[in-house]
């Protein structure tokens, strides 16, 4: 799926509330003010770049720490994403919260495509074995098979853009719940391991 193509299905995404409970699109400030520098209640790139480097987030899916994130590395971060309950396993309903988030209402791989035994939820080896990696391509803008740091936060940022204005606003942001405490995240990821 092209990187363009994602962000025309942003919008259809908004519009479908990005299925996150509503409490996440009504609350009213920022989970985060002291990343909005300026007050203006909108978040540009660079105030988004600034705070999310303290948060950790980009360390805890690094599990080698090496120079960045490897493709394991990154559908492992996406299923610990996408494990809302962090039981190791994801159902249909996490799935397509979590496909709708990263991809976009429009994502048409069916649930039974990652759910290969019909057990009624996807398993680690089943999300590698199914893993989609066109969007982990799209994000590794340089193609050395890495995503750095830097590429990690353009991503993200864009993603998160839904309405693709270059601003993250309050409704926005809570496509991060849950995201912002690096050490909790660390270890639910060191607890998921290797995806594939």
């Amino acid at each position: 799926m092209a990187f363009a193509k994602l962000h025309t299905l942003k919008t259809a995404l908004f519009a479908s509330a990005l299925a996150l409970p509503a409490a996440v699109h009504a609350q009213d400030s920022w989970s985060n003010t002291e990343w909005d520098s300026d007050g203006n209640m909108e978040m540009s790139e660079e105030e988004f770049r600034t705070g999310f480097t303290t948060t950790g987030t980009f360390d805890a899916w690094d599990s080698d720490d090496q120079a960045g994130l490897s493709e394991g590395e990154f559908s492992t971060g996406v299923f610990a994403d996408w494990d809302t309950d962090n039981d190791l396993q994801i159902t249909e309903e996490e799935y397509t919260a979590g496909a709708e988030r990263w991809y976009g209402a429009d994502y048409a791989t069916p649930y039974a495509d990652y759910d290969t035994d019909g057990s009624g939820y996807i398993d680690r080896t089943e999300f590698g074995s199914a893993w989609d990696s066109d969007y982990y391509t799209e994000w590794d803008s340089d193609g050395d098979s890495l995503i750095s740091e830097d590429e990690y936060t353009t991503g993200l940022y864009d993603t998160v853009d839904l309405n693709d204005d270059t601003v993250i606003t309050v409704e926005e942001e809570g496509w991060f719940e849950g995201w912002f405490d690096g050490d909790d995240l660390e270890a639910e990821i060191q607890e998921v391991g290797a995806v594939n």
